[in-house]
């Protein structure tokens, strides 16, 4: 009777095992490194204990601040563009008209593909010379844009290519979401004389408040933390125009060596997304209740 009692906890502990190196564990050490001088020059060495001086450091790195100014903008370009037209998309494609087999597969397909392939193939379309959007205004006799190398648009340009690539998830989640809506609510309200938008705020929005709250979770984790896209489109630059805060420790604690910084910067990001997510959460919770 003892064995079976303690029975599910020994079959939980190599998960438990494997959540704690891989996710546990790094929080730790980073925290750990981030309250010492570590740098590359010296890592084989005793690291000095600085305790919350990188801390202060990086608060008063005007190119830290810059970075969390340009993640702001870029996480929330990213989430309310995704999950807005995910939520279009969505909408049309449980319909079942014809070709929607066709566009869902056409509309998942960018979401299959890696950050640095898309970072790469948006390299070539924003081209000030031979790239693909360039060459389509031209032909209808428009002046080209420098979308990467101008830095008042190479940030609108890095969203655009971040709302291309994260949007199908939003699509597939709110679809399923969608289908979970019993459609007779629908056929009931539209007896009682209620219109599309009045359908819309009583029955869809509040049926789908759940799901949204973990879209909207999951795309700001990914957008706070994307770093390869930028790091392959534009470098970070021109100008650090597109150097988010997960790019700007990237670089701090790969290219300068500065691994200290680089991991003070990454608890800084991971208190941003447990921040980010409890307000979701809570939220979420108020509407509920």
């Amino acid at each position: 009777m003892q064995k079976k009692k303690w029975m599910p906890f020994l079959l939980l502990l190599p998960a438990l095992a494997i959540m704690f190196f891989l996710m546990i564990f790094p929080v730790f050490w980073n925290l750990t490194i981030s309250m010492h001088d570590v740098k590359t020059t010296n890592i084989n060495d005793v690291w000095p204990f600085v305790g919350f001086q990188n801390w202060v450091k990086i608060f008063q790195d005007e190119y830290f601040l810059q970075s969390l100014k340009v993640t702001l903008f870029f996480v929330l370009g990213s989430v309310f563009f995704q999950i807005f037209i995910g939520f279009l998309i969505a909408r049309i494609l449980i319909e079942r008209v014809w070709g929607t087999k066709f566009f869902r597969v056409l509309f998942i397909l960018p979401w299959l593909l890696s950050a640095t392939i898309v970072g790469f193939s948006w390299q070539w379309m924003y081209n000030d010379y031979f790239g693909l959007i360039n060459g389509m205004l031209m032909r209808l006799g428009m002046q080209p844009v420098n979308w990467i190398s101008d830095p008042n648009m190479a940030l609108i340009s890095l969203l655009i290519a971040n709302i291309w690539f994260g949007t199908p998830f939003s699509i597939l989640f709110q679809e399923s979401s969608l289908l979970t809506i019993d459609r007779s609510l629908y056929e009931a309200a539209k007896i009682d004389g209620a219109n599309p938008l009045q359908s819309f705020f009583n029955i869809t929005l509040p049926l789908l408040a759940p799901f949204l709250g973990i879209n909207l979770i999951l795309t700001s984790m990914w957008s706070v933390n994307l770093f390869d896209l930028q790091l392959v489109l534009t470098g970070g630059g021109p100008l650090m125009s597109t150097t988010t805060a997960s790019l700007y420790m990237y670089k701090q604690g790969f290219e300068q060596g500065n691994l200290s910084i680089g991991a003070a910067i990454g608890i800084v990001l991971l208190i941003i997304n447990l921040t980010v997510s409890f307000l979701y959460l809570r939220a979420l919770r108020g509407e509920e209740a």
